[in-house]
């Protein structure tokens, strides 16, 4: 860490998390918030098969929504999950949340993505999202949802099926929880 490179994405202002591939150093993906201030940008998630040299967009929802994490599933890594999340601040107040927020997974390393919805999910809008697979068992998925009411979820059949664990959390909650990256 004495020395940096710039990689890339300079218009993308906030970068939630890096995820890199577990056999492949050239291949990475990157959830890109984009600015709180404005629309446009650099915003989704963006993969890279050449060590960041180059960024391609592999999941974008509109101008005000970008990517806010990202997870894989270490024994298939084409199985990619990700959070995008609607914000936009201002002089007077905090928009977050929206139709834009939504959690999505991927089959194949993220060239198409399918958004989750329902099955054991809130209904509604959401705002921020966390995800993590279980490195133990990649058929466990985490999620801390925020919604009308902010809840931990999980699914032990990779994201068919959601249960909540927790619910009522304070919205700060799960983000400190899902940073782990031992959990079973």
């Amino acid at each position: 860490g004495k020395t940096w490179q710039n990689m890339g994405l300079a218009t993308s202002m906030h970068i939630g998390r890096i995820q890199l591939h577990p056999r492949d150093p050239n291949i990475a993906y990157v959830a890109a918030q984009g600015s709180v201030w404005g629309a446009g940008g650099e915003r989704g998630l963006y993969r890279t098969t050449d060590g960041g040299r180059s960024w391609t967009r592999t999941l974008a929802v509109d101008d005000e929504t970008g990517a806010t994490d990202v997870a894989m599933d270490w024994n298939d890594p084409n199985v990619l999950y990700a959070a995008t999340y609607q914000r936009r601040r201002s002089a007077y107040g905090f928009d977050g949340g929206g139709p834009g927020s939504a959690l999505w997974k991927s089959f194949d390393a993220g060239a198409t993505w399918t958004k989750l919805t329902g099955h054991g999910l809130p209904e509604g809008e959401y705002g921020r999202i966390g995800i993590a697979v279980s490195p133990a068992r990649a058929s466990r998925v985490y999620a801390v949802v925020e919604a009308k009411a902010t809840a931990f979820y999980h699914s032990d059949d990779a994201g068919e099926q959601w249960v909540s664990i927790a619910e009522g959390l304070p919205n700060d909650f799960g983000f400190f929880v899902l940073a782990s990256p031992t959990t079973p």
